[in-house]
């Protein structure tokens, strides 16, 4: 499967801000859970890390596991779900939700720690991995809100599928990293999904 191409709207400052001081505190929670432990991580902890108020901090997350688990409903870049929506940029939809998704993985190395600091986080506490699986209804409604809001007529199931299908491919990206370092999270994505693509090609004869 080729990579979708397309230029992506632009974004407000404020809004690009926000998203960053998002991903900041979820770096920082993980961050601090990895170091202290989960219980003895705070809110307080978590926003001085970052360089903001305790009250900002609830302006992102409503506790330090939410922050932990990150932005579940926040699909690719506001950019990127802006151009999905509208229809692009491919106008396939599983191309543009692979686009979709690749797009969320900036910067590379701001992922790639984040993934890291996830799979030593989910060894040693279970209420994070807990926290995750609980997420997954959080990332359903949102895969069904881009849809209805890009035109498509699915069902509730059809996005529930899709958006396991996505975390399923996503995790597999990541873990395959492991024996190709230099290889970029988009591409490994792609390479996943070029893997399902093989499922219903017809057998040769």
């Amino acid at each position: 499967m080729g990579a979708a191409k397309g230029v992506e709207p632009e974004v407000g400052l404020r809004e690009r801000k926000k998203r960053q001081t998002r991903l900041d505190l979820c770096t920082a929670a993980r961050r601090l859970v990895i170091e202290r432990g989960l219980d003895a991580s705070t809110t307080d902890d978590i926003a001085q890390a970052v360089g903001v108020s305790p009250r900002t901090f609830f302006n992102y997350y409503d506790t330090k596991l939410d922050a932990v688990v990150g932005p579940v409903g926040e699909i690719g870049t506001p950019r990127a779900r802006a151009a999905f929506v509208a229809g692009g940029p491919s106008g396939t939809l599983f191309d543009d939700v692979v686009w979709l998704y690749a797009s969320g993985y900036e910067s590379e190395d701001e992922v790639r720690e984040s993934i890291a600091l996830i799979t030593e986080i989910i060894q040693t506490e279970p209420r994070v991995l807990a926290g995750f699986m609980a997420a997954g209804a959080r990332h359903e409604a949102a895969v069904a809100d881009l849809l209805a809001a890009r035109g498509e007529r699915v069902s509730a199931e059809f996005a529930g599928l899709l958006a396991s299908l996505m975390s399923t491919l996503t995790t597999r990206a990541a873990m395959s990293l492991a024996g190709t370092p230099e290889r970029s999270l988009a591409e490994a994505l792609r390479a996943q999904c070029d893997l399902v693509a093989e499922l219903f090609r017809p057998a040769a004869h």
